[in-house]
């Protein structure tokens, strides 16, 4: 394929894409409020441990070791905004060994065509799926290079940073199938797969053991507690199809079906990426398949574009890029910085101010708490918002849901008993009834708290024999029925309150 674009002018327009789009990350990790999610695994770093309810162990170690730097956002957000830059450079260089030399402006304008989708550089909020992508990627590389030196050293490195990967989300299973079935058709498959799984099994192991000590927390979460809404729907599979469009976006889609003869012959690659893209079609069959689930693959896809995609072209597709890039800047222009009046809908203006006013919203919140008052809400992500700036643990009052549970590691409801509760909800009736079984006197009012309604509840003297027996042993028997083959070494919420039998301990 002719290449009418010179190395110097590709490399200028890699690092031009590289100081954009960083500008663009700083000003989004410094100006865009904190989310739930973000506050809920910066609770993680707080107590490091070998595992959390939720997911393995990977982002809260990350973020206890920024917390040393500092716990403000732009500090949270510093690995996730650096994240796709370093990919980019990934894509460059696997792409350069890939391409005969003369084709090396090619390999430098993928990687710009990867940093410019908006998917890569809004991508700065911190999520399990960042150390995934970042180990995923890693190991995606090391394995290409070890396919193609025949390399049994490179192979056992690529496991070891899949089983980093592992430790990051479970998601890392299914690069793990596409290398295994990539390893069926190599010559030293044995030895490979010896080497592959060598790698993976001591990471995966911390895993392992968190779990047979912790309840099967991750277990259940992931495979099991989360699954209830699953059912047959071509609406998921159109919903999927779409988003796949939206990230790799329609030009570079249309380049890599256009020329599927020029990578189709790159095997590990080919494996890396449609073989996991398979499985999420066929998951989306019944579930919703999340747009940061396919994230960890979408490299791969770049690094092929480089072998079937003209310099030319790919520098256009960084300026389609830049257009279809405009509307993103604007929204979140407009989130972090516009009047909340501007949106059309009343829900939507006060929740960005519920996320924007925070600190002074939970200052009137507990201005006039009594003297050992608990402060609780009634759902893990205003919970994991509200905990991150009081400073302290706000604990979900009542039964939760499958994400709340991870108050089952942060919160013992024990040292709360006789102590005033102070339970608020965003724009939330509330029925004192429900309540009045667990705490005397209780009092319902509402507030309008920086623009946003407030229902608050007040109740003294908390009773948490009661509740303990109601809500928690509710939570048991929705949440902790494990299944009888996993043996059940400890299970820390069951002693805490008294459920070892009901939890199989």
């Amino acid at each position: 394929m002719q290449q009418s674009i010179k190395l110097p002018h590709a490399r200028n327009v890699f690092w031009l894409t590289v100081l954009t789009t960083m500008v663009v990350k700083l000003w989004l990790a410094s100006f865009f409020p904190m989310t739930g999610d973000e506050a809920f695994f910066h609770l993680w770093s707080t107590d490091l441990n070998w595992g959390y309810y939720d997911h393995p162990p990977m982002i809260g170690w990350w973020l206890w070791a920024l917390s040393h730097v500092g716990n403000q956002p732009i500090v949270v957000r510093s690995l996730t905004l650096l994240l796709t830059t370093v990919i980019a450079g990934g894509i460059v260089l696997l792409a350069r060994e890939l391409l005969p030399r003369d084709q090396e402006p090619r390999a430098w304008l993928a990687g710009a065509v990867y940093l410019s989708m908006p998917a890569s550089w809004f991508a700065v909020f911190v999520t399990t799926d960042t150390p995934l992508i970042f180990f995923m990627a890693l190991s995606v590389f090391a394995y290409v290079r070890a396919i193609r030196a025949g390399s049994g050293a490179g192979i056992f490195l690529a496991g070891c940073f899949l089983g980093l990967a592992f430790l990051s989300k479970y998601f890392a299973v299914l690069l793990g199938f596409a290398f295994g079935l990539h390893l069926l058709f190599q010559r030293e498959r044995f030895k490979y797969l010896f080497l592959l799984l060598a790698g993976v099994l001591p990471f995966a192991s911390v895993n392992i053991a968190y779990n047979l000590h912790n309840c099967w927390n991750n277990v259940m979460f992931n495979l099991v507690n989360r699954h209830d809404d699953a059912q047959l729907g071509l609406g998921t599979v159109l919903t999927y199809l779409g988003m796949m469009l939206y990230l790799l976006t329609p030009w570079v889609l249309w380049s890599l079906l256009k020329g599927v003869r020029a990578w189709a012959a790159q095997g590990a690659l080919a494996f890396a990426l449609l073989v996991p893209l398979g499985l999420f079609l066929l998951i989306s069959l019944e579930k919703t398949v999340g747009l940061h689930w396919v994230l960890g693959f979408l490299p791969i896809a770049f690094v092929l574009l480089a072998l079937c995609t003209s310099g030319v072209w790919m520098k256009r597709f960084v300026w389609f890029n830049a257009v279809l890039s405009i509307p993103h800047v604007v929204l979140f222009g407009l989130l972090m910085h516009a009047d909340a009046g501007i949106w059309p809908k009343k829900s939507f203006q006060e929740d960005v101010l519920f996320h924007r006013e925070m600190p002074a919203i939970l200052d009137e919140l507990t201005r006039d708490m009594p003297t050992g008052g608990v402060l609780t809400t009634v759902a893990y992500s205003p919970a994991a918002l509200m905990t991150y700036h009081h400073g302290q643990v706000v604990p979900v009052f009542g039964p939760g849901k499958y994400h709340a549970r991870n108050d089952d590691t942060f919160v013992d409801w024990r040292q709360m008993d006789g102590k005033p509760i102070r339970i608020v909800a965003k724009a939330k009736p509330i029925d004192p009834a429900l309540y009045s079984a667990y705490l005397d006197d209780v009092v319902v009012r509402t507030a309008v708290v920086k623009g946003v309604p407030f229902t608050i509840v007040d109740g003294m003297n908390f009773n948490y024999t009661r509740f303990r027996d109601v809500v928690l042993r509710e939570a048991v028997e929705k949440y902790y029925q494990i299944p009888s083959f996993l043996p059940v070494l400890d299970c820390p919420f069951a002693r805490k309150y008294g459920f070892e039998a009901q939890c199989g301990l």
